[in-house]
């Protein structure tokens, strides 16, 4: 067991120990890397995020009361710990769609929608991880920006259920913050008989923010090896 305990080095000399399993969940960040990554660095933060690398879904858990989430996610994306800056950013995304209502053949009281292309705007890697296999990138042509980094208003889904992608903003954790609906197909000079003429766009905008939870207190006798997964 203590052949698989590591040491993690931050300012002043302050120590954490951990074990190499869970260092070795981000394989190719700093942490496992570079032992000397974290010399300047801030224990309080360091130990934040190797309590991340524990949890299946690199959760950030810390208390109610934290108020670093810059220095967090600054120190995150110097490590190397993409997954974990998810978790530590705030994110927005909204999707938008043009929608057609038309009257039933039946009873022309009765409207049914349709709804032509759901566009989602938002952080790239933040898409990807929320829509998965479901988002069309065949109109964004990439950027200069570091694929991290970058944001796009060209993505669109590959289907057209407005109410599934709620389901998948909701499951990621997203809550919708507003929403917005025009019908400029409704002007005068836009009247026709067809269905276009109850044409309108609408704008759903959701945002999603850190995981925040108590941790409770930590007794002094444990701080060190708070942060390891002793087995």
């Amino acid at each position: 067991m203590h052949d698989n305990l590591t040491k993690v080095i931050c300012a002043q000399g302050a120590t954490i120990t951990t074990t190499k399993k869970t260092l070795q969940r981000a394989p190719n960040s700093l942490l496992a890397t570079s032992p000397e990554a974290t010399a300047d660095s801030d224990e309080s933060i360091i130990r934040i995020l190797i309590e991340a690398l524990r949890r299946e879904d690199f959760s950030i858990i810390v208390s109610e009361s934290f108020d670093q989430w810059a220095r967090l996610s600054v120190e995150a994306k110097r490590l190397g710990l993409v997954s974990i800056v998810e978790s530590a950013c705030p994110s927005t995304i909204s999707i938008s769609c043009h929608s057609a209502l038309s009257t039933g053949r039946i009873n022309p009281e009765v409207t049914f929608r349709k709804v032509l292309r759901i566009v989602v705007a938002g952080k790239v890697i933040m898409c990807r991880a929320v829509f998965g296999d479901s988002l069309n990138e065949c109109r964004d042509s990439g950027g200069t920006d570091f694929e991290h980094d970058r944001y796009t208003s060209r993505f669109f889904l590959k289907h057209s259920n407005l109410e599934k992608a709620f389901d998948q903003l909701a499951s990621a954790g997203y809550r919708l913050i507003h929403s917005n609906t025009f019908a400029p197909s409704q002007m005068p000079t836009h009247l026709s008989k067809d269905d276009s003429q109850f044409v309108h766009h609408s704008q759903y905008l959701f945002h999603r923010q850190p995981k925040s939870q108590g941790l409770g207190k930590i007794h002094p006798k444990n701080k060190q090896i708070f942060g390891s997964e002793l087995e």
